[in-house]
């Protein structure tokens, strides 16, 4: 068979020598994002303690000095001075390069942007900040300053969404995830200024979560009343038929 004239051949290399094999790369158009930063430190003091030891730097005495310093202050502040460590450790960033832990940062960040949690019931505007932020987070994922900072302007998100989930708690009778998503709401509508409308959806869930509570205790009353009655009920009868026995003898 003459491969010239088959429209066909040129899809097979072995029909045809000159031809070279198209390959699709099916994951060419997507981004790679870098890993987060392992936590493996029971705190950023004994993380800054380890990746600020001078010994990480023995190949560059110039580093290994200013390690050594940063050691210093490091032990200096303490466990409990959890913002002078921070300070601390942004200036180790700088000068020496370290990467700081990222890992509850991120899964932290990503549990509160994931998407699909937002469909049902189906709120656009949750969505596309979600998408927006998601990705912010997976680009800066061995970053936690970067996090830090993401997580400061997401707060108007993280408020948005601790009402919806209330909402949505309320819908399933989940007296217990609505009042912990209200108490989230509150302190976060506090800190950015207490907006009355969103006040007011809190107040509505609050006020839903006690009507819920009333009727359920109620419920729990009535069940306990019946059978009480029930038992007492129980209870003559079985004396009766006692003394109807005893009678008989």
């Amino acid at each position: 068979m003459d491969s010239t004239n088959n429209p066909w051949s040129n899809l097979f290399p072995e029909n045809n020598p000159e031809a070279e094999p198209k390959f699709v790369d099916m994951d060419e158009d997507s981004p790679q994002y870098p890993n987060p930063i392992t936590d493996s430190y029971s705190s950023l003091y004994e993380e800054l303690l380890s990746k600020c030891d001078f010994g990480n730097f023995r190949d560059n005495p110039e580093k290994a000095k200013i390690a050594n310093d940063i050691y210093a202050k490091v032990k200096f502040a303490g466990g409990d001075s959890l913002n002078r460590l921070k300070e601390i450790r942004n200036e180790a960033i700088d000068v020496l390069g370290i990467k700081i832990s990222t890992e509850k940062k991120y899964n932290s960040l990503m549990e509160y942007f994931n998407p699909i949690q937002y469909k049902e019931p189906y709120d656009k505007d949750l969505i596309d900040s979600a998408i927006d932020f998601e990705e912010r987070t997976k680009k800066n994922a061995d970053d936690i300053r970067q996090l830090e900072q993401i997580e400061i302007e997401a707060k108007p998100f993280i408020l948005k969404r601790s009402v919806y989930f209330g909402k949505k708690s309320i819908e399933y009778g989940d007296c217990t995830n609505a009042k912990l998503h209200c108490r989230e709401a509150t302190n976060i509508n506090k800190e950015l200024g207490a907006d009355s409308y969103i006040q007011n959806q809190i107040e509505e869930i609050e006020s839903r979560i006690n009507e819920i509570e009333t009727n359920s205790l109620k419920e729990e009353k009535k069940e306990n009343i019946t059978a009480i009655v029930g038992f007492f009920l129980v209870l003559v009868f079985i004396i009766l038929i006692v003394f109807s026995i005893g009678m008989n003898k």
